[in-house]
């Protein structure tokens, strides 16, 4: 698109504010409410129509110094591009060099692509260029309230916006911005409604005594208000017909109003209409047609001219137009009335819209001129119309507005033109209506064989195939492919014969076929006159064959790219999307918090792509990543993810779309919670599904997690079976990882038959893998398909003679060991004390003396430290003599160390428990989970996002903190005072991460959920001040003030039992604030 067509779509009359009336009535009350706007970064001004909310802000926001700008929206504005095209060009006229950037990058490359640069530019030029405060107008926002990608674009500017610019939204509906109540709470919204905008008997006395001439009594002024309930358009309707009929009085006009305002205005709309001129009436009639009256419109439609000085005459008088520049726009509810008039004509009705859509045709305005023909009953040269524009929108991205316009015309015109019917499947295709989508091109198929046109025919059976690559079901799409290559064999458009083979390629890399999906893109690239090489081949080959690296880097790259463009108006990309993608990679490479982050932000673009099949895809991936939390309910929501993503694949009827949701489901059961007869059936729904979609890849996937899930829970001939399998696959797929991933299970496997052969074979397999490709990572963290604890990886690598094992080791901090258990200690401290080897708990018989217990609970209070054998003796053994404290601790010692490693080798120190000299402690190098240390990380963190600004990312956190403390710390050794300290550093802890997440919950006026939270906070510290402001505040929020006003009594109460003190000055000052209402 150039930049001369993107001035040419803008309609200026459009980005003039209406022209104040001479005689426009004063209203200084209502204009200083609208002037706050100027106080706000956004106003909205929410009311039905005519209460003249448009008229009401020209007059008060055009007065100086402040800068207005204006954009009256209007029924073809829905479609992206041509609302932001008109959101920049708002400023041309006052500051022409805002708006060369945004337009340039518009015109320079990829439409849809460059939307959101498009918009930021004018933002950083407006930033600029502003010379002081000025507001801009969206007037008619709710004619594009429902579309998410011009919701995105203003969710954007709103919370972009220069400092001096404030904007302001006129709409009917409020708008749908998901930070709205955020940015109320904060203070930044000023909300107008229609009470505001009503008349007060006050304005109606002075309207009716100078604009109308007409004084009224007290009583027929309250009656007024009364029955128009200050309706503005009402009340401009009774003057009128007032002084149009001298002799009407007003009591007349009163006694003979319906009941109902809708037939209020049309009572008042006949009897103004009736009392005008004849021309009048004709002309008012026959321009009923036109969304805008311009003059030169008004002419041609009509067949004469004049139109120009009448339509000045009729503003003039008042009589429903709004002036905007050398336009007009004639109020909407009269234009409606007077459309249902001329409609009593038909053929004259045709005629007009006719005639309107000859002069639109003329002026290149391709929508008006569409729907007039489509009202005049000129459906084929309506269908030649789009068809001519059809390659040009499909270019700049506005396929949805084409569909919409297809779908316009009458089913036997439709049905005969192909390239519309193709244009209705990929627009049905982008939005996950994959069985219509088919449907559609089916037709188009019939219509283009009937032609004999070879190269339509071959575009209907691609677009069949892509419909096939969306869902991955290679099968199907292999040989409609097939077809639409031979269909253009021997055509001179090379880059059409260059995009078959790319779809064909995909499609070998679906089903596995790497070598010759490979070559095809070579074969693709050379005809695109590009040099083929490793480095153009596609991130999904990359990963399918284990590059994982370069598949990352490249994924990275273009994830930034993509953020930085506008990926709210392109078309959606199923299964290929780069965040979905780069999510997976992080997932295989224990990535968790990135491989989340990109999930959820995939999640986000199906949503506001409308693409149900890219949401369900987020959804999966979100699930494969919370796999690796370690966010308390991790596991729980994961499951979540994956049943909403099979929800929505039942609802799209896509059963390729549950292969990858049911095999995160059997990771979940198999690997995390031990359930293998869950995991078997869930692996093999989305097994079978595979292999009939003919992509073994994603079937060796799923039996490489049944293996391991069956070597998890001991079922070795199970495991050997499903990891053989998978082993092959993985080989004939071409893909290194996964075949590194599957010998490593295999040595594990033999490592627990106790087949030291069949390990030391597969894992040196393994490691080779691992040197050659950088895969380290497997074996030093938690990753989606390694050991769910990666501890029970070392005793393999302490096998081995392999340099990536002395690799491996060294990154871990264990080089030089012997010897290993295996596993993480995991230990519950809060609330109560219980410890797991990995997923198997030490029963209470393991630690033979109940002082076992406690060394392990003084070592851990004193993690990090080292203590003299004469301190823990002290500490233990207090009423004993030094010689019988030792002996005592040389016997707790021994059982403490059989607990928690009762496999360790004969003469093996303890790994978990070391001595240095005389003292002792836990080992740093040692893998030992403490409940009560991921509670103060997730606090800290939960703090930090807080502060950062991030109420979201911070509530969540801080949720999961609150969640581990499930009780004091070790209340089994309550009286102890070695763990007295730690005690109460972590109830601080607990009770300001509290207050910070009732804090949050406040901002967000999730009353209920703060009450919940200060209730928990006073059941552990009744005298914490702030939960007891908080809860005021809810209570009082909620409508309770008597609860409200009991909260601040427990707190004086209270107070003055434990403390015998008096609340503080800010608790007081809450509680008075409720005292008066």
């Amino acid at each position: 698109m150039t930049m001369p067509l993107a001035a040419d779509l803008v309609v200026r009359t459009k980005l003039e504010p209406p022209r104040p009336r001479r005689r426009q009535l004063a209203r200084p009350r209502l204009d200083e409410r609208l002037r706050q706007a100027r106080d706000y970064r956004l106003t909205v001004v929410h009311a039905p129509t005519g209460y003249g909310k448009s008229t009401a802000l020209a007059a008060a926001l055009a007065d100086r110094p402040a800068l207005l700008f204006w954009y009256t929206i209007t029924e073809p504005d829905h479609d992206p591009l041509l609302f932001l095209l008109h959101l920049i060009f708002s400023f041309h006229a006052r500051l022409p060099q805002v708006v060369e950037r945004p337009a340039a990058l518009l015109a320079e490359g990829d439409v849809a692509l460059a939307q959101r640069p498009a918009l930021e530019a004018l933002i950083n030029g407006l930033a600029q260029a502003l010379p002081g405060e000025a507001c801009l107008v969206l007037d008619d926002y709710h004619l594009v309230n429902q579309v998410p990608e011009i919701t995105a674009m203003l969710e954007h500017l709103v919370a972009l916006l220069p400092r001096h610019l404030h904007l302001v939204v006129a709409t009917r509906q409020a708008p749908r911005l998901p930070r709205l109540t955020q940015w109320r709470v904060k203070g930044d919204v000023l909300d107008i409604a229609s009470h505001d905008l009503a008349f007060s008997e006050q304005e109606i006395d002075a309207l009716f005594r100078t604009q109308y001439g007409c004084p009224l009594t007290p009583a027929q002024v309250r009656a007024l208000a009364t029955e128009t309930e200050g309706w503005a358009i009402a009340l401009q309707l009774i003057g009128q017909g007032l002084q149009a009929a001298p002799g009407f009085t007003i009591d007349q006009v009163l006694a003979g109003l319906p009941g109902s305002m809708e037939g209020l205005f049309a009572y008042l709309a006949q009897e103004v209409l009736a009392r005008q001129a004849p021309e009048v009436q004709e002309f008012l009639l026959a321009t009923s047609i036109l969304q805008t009256l311009d003059p030169a419109a008004c002419d041609f439609v009509l067949g004469r001219t004049g139109s120009e000085a009448l339509l000045h005459r009729l503003d003039e008088e008042g009589l429903f137009l709004t002036a905007m520049g050398h336009h007009y726009r004639c109020h909407h509810l009269f234009r409606d009335f007077l459309g249902h008039q001329l409609a009593r004509d038909p053929a004259r009705l045709r005629a007009l819209h006719r005639r309107a859509a000859d002069f639109y045709t003329a002026r290149h305005d391709v929508e008006a001129a569409f729907q007039h023909l489509l009202a005049a009953g000129c459906a084929e040269a309506a269908a030649d119309l789009i068809e001519a524009q059809q390659p040009d929108m499909v270019r700049t991205g506005r396929i949805s507005t084409l569909a919409a316009w297809c779908e316009q015309l009458p089913a036997e015109v439709l049905a005969q033109r192909p390239a519309l019917l193709a244009c209705l499947g990929d627009a049905s295709r982008y939005n996950s209506r994959f069985d219509t989508a088919l449907a559609w091109y089916e037709q188009a198929k019939a219509q283009y064989a009937a032609r004999m046109d070879r190269v339509g025919l071959s575009r209907a059976l691609q677009g069949q195939a892509l419909v096939y690559l969306d869902t991955v079901r290679p099968l199907q799409a292999e040989s409609l492919l097939q077809e639409a290559l031979r269909l253009i064999d021997g055509q001179q458009d090379k880059q059409e014969r260059a995009r078959v083979l790319e779809l064909l390629a995909e499609n070998k890399l679906n089903r596995g076929e790497l070598a010759e999906a490979e070559a095809l893109w070579q074969q693709a690239r050379a005809l695109r006159n590009e040099g083929p090489g490793e480095g153009d081949l596609d991130a999904r080959v990359r990963l399918r064959t284990g590059r994982l690296a370069e598949a990352r880097e490249l994924l990275e790259r273009r994830a930034a790219a993509e953020r930085n463009a506008d990926w709210h108006s392109r078309n959606p990309r199923a299964h290929r999307e780069t965040l979905l993608v780069l999510s997976l990679i992080y997932a295989f490479q224990g990535e968790a918090a990135p491989a989340l982050a990109c999930a959820e932000e995939g999640i986000r673009v199906g949503q506001i792509l409308a693409s149900p099949f890219v949401e369900a895809v987020g959804y999966i991936r979100r699930g494969h990543a919370l796999l690796l939390s370690e966010q308390p309910g991790a596991l729980e929501e994961a499951e979540r993810s994956y049943r909403q993503a099979l929800h929505l694949a039942a609802s799209l009827d896509l059963h390729r779309l549950e292969v990858e949701a049911n095999w995160g489901l059997a990771l979940l059961f198999g690997y995390h919670r031990g359930d293998l007869a869950a995991a078997d059936r869930h692996a093999r729904l989305g097994m079978d599904v595979g292999l009939r979609a003919g992509d073994e890849w994603i079937s060796a996937l799923t039996a490489v997690t049944l293996g391991a899930s069956g070597a998890l829970a001991r079922q070795h001939d199970t495991a050997t079976r499903w990891l053989g399998h998978a082993a092959a696959s993985f080989r004939r797929c071409g893909d290194t990882f996964l075949l590194a991933v599957a010998h490593f299970w295999q040595a594990w496997l033999c490592h627990e038959r106790r087949d030291p052969d069949g390990q030391a074979r597969h894992m040196a397999e393994a490691l080779d893998l691992v040197q050659a490709h950088d895969y380290g990572f497997l074996l030093t963290r938690r990753t989606l398909l390694g050991p769910p604890d990666p501890q029970s990886a070392i005793p393999l690598l302490l096998a081995a003679s392999h340099p990536a094992a002395s690799v491996a080791l060294a990154q871990l901090g264990l080089s030089g060991l012997d010897y290993h258990p295996g596993y993480t200690l995991r230990v519950q401290t809060l609330g109560a004390f219980r410890v797991w080897r990995s997923t198997e708990e030490v029963p209470d018989t393991a630690w033979q003396r109940r002082k076992a217990r406690q060394l392990f609970q003084l070592l851990l209070t004193r993690r990090g430290e080292f203590l003299q054998k004469e301190e823990i003796c002290d500490l233990l053994w207090p009423e004993q003599s030094q010689a019988q404290a030792e002996a005592a601790f040389k016997v707790t010692l021994n059982a403490l160390c059989k607990a928690l490693e009762p496999a360790r080798p004969p003469q093996a120190p303890s790994f978990f428990v070391t001595r240095r000299e005389a003292t002792y402690g836990l080992n740093p190098s040692a893998a030992i989970d403490v409940d009560a240390d991921r509670f103060a990380r997730l606090a800290t963190a939960g703090r930090r996002e807080a502060e950062a600004g991030d109420a979201a990312c911070a509530s969540a956190t801080l949720r999961g903190a609150l969640a581990l403390y499930q009780g004091d710390y070790l209340p089994d050794s309550l009286y102890e005072p070695w763990s007295s300290d730690e005690r109460e550093r972590l109830r601080l802890l607990y009770l300001s991460t509290a207050c910070d997440l009732a804090r949050l919950l406040a901002q967000r006026e999730d009353w209920n959920a703060v009450i919940d939270i200060c209730e928990r906070i006073l059941a552990r510290d009744n005298c914490w001040e702030e939960a007891y402001r908080l809860m005021m505040v809810a209570y009082d929020r909620l409508g309770n003030r008597a609860q409200a006003l009991r909260a601040y009594q427990q707190c004086v109460r209270c107070l003055r039992d434990e403390l015998d003190a008096e609340p503080m000055p800010e608790t007081t000052a809450v509680y008075r604030e409720i005292l008066r209402g």
